[in-house]
């Protein structure tokens, strides 16, 4: 436990010690709080004139929704940002040797490594609940719906920096680590609109997409419901690509 530790804080420091760090705060802070100034405009706006035509009012809880589902848009680009370089720089400087000739194995760098990306990104998210407690200040939402909200975000966000450690292991170029981990989170994304269109093909096809796409499963936490089998995909999907990532960094260690 004590190395994986150590490659964390080393890993973090690093994060903090380049601009990086600064620009992934800066760009997912800047981007929430565009989509939270734009949405709480919409609101208002909307509980204005629902009165006037009749219609209903729009809830807090969706105005939170709506930010968490653009929080999801976020992370499509912070994400391959954060993990790009996590192991496909070492890579092209050979650093990643000293970590492979120490006595650790493969599987303390991994959790080494995913620990300080989950730890920044998580300090980021913990500085983006200034927009949920705007809205609990000047209004009355269920702390329940951002509570599971968060904690739906937190096990995708997980899930997808495991994907992207995967993506930056096999490459020793940032930018194809960044343009690969952004295509596959956009396809996860997609995958339920996908779905439907090649249902004629085989049902049981449109079925798996739709599971393993990433949004239904994001759904249930915005709901407000906390379900065994939604957090199970997050943890398993993180867990396989973690177990990739283990073995490709292995296979590189007798080479």
């Amino acid at each position: 436990m004590g190395a994986v530790l150590t490659i964390a804080w080393r890993d973090i420091k690093a994060n903090f010690a380049s601009p990086k760090g600064s620009a992934i705060f800066f760009l997912f802070l800047l981007l929430m709080g565009l989509f939270f100034y734009n949405f709480l405009n919409t609101f208002v706006e909307m509980t204005q004139k629902a009165p006037m035509y009749g219609g209903e009012a729009p809830t807090l809880e969706q105005l939170l929704k709506a930010l968490f589902y653009n929080l999801h848009f976020i992370l499509i680009l912070v994400i391959p940002a954060l993990t790009m370089s996590t192991f496909s720089e070492e890579r092209r400087n050979q650093t990643i040797r000293l970590l492979q000739v120490s006595p650790i194995t493969p599987t303390q760098i991994v959790f080494g490594k995913f620990l300080a990306v989950v730890g920044v990104l998580a300090l980021v998210l913990v500085c983006s609940a200034v927009y949920p407690l705007f809205i609990k200040v000047y209004g009355n939402p269920d702390v329940g719906v951002i509570l599971t909200s968060y904690a739906g975000v937190f096990l995708l966000m997980c899930a997808q920096l495991a994907f992207g450690l995967w993506v930056s292991s096999m490459t020793t170029n940032q930018f194809m680590a960044f343009l690969f981990t952004m295509f596959g989170l956009f396809l996860l994304l997609v995958l339920n609109w996908i779905a439907p269109s090649i249902s004629s093909t085989g049902g049981w096809w449109a079925g798996t997409l739709k599971y393993l796409a990433s949004t239904d499963h994001l759904d249930m936490f915005l709901k407000g419901m906390l379900t065994v089998s939604d957090t199970v995909y997050f943890l398993c999907f993180g867990a396989l690509f973690l177990f990739f990532t283990n073995v490709v960094l292995d296979s590189q260690r007798w080479r």
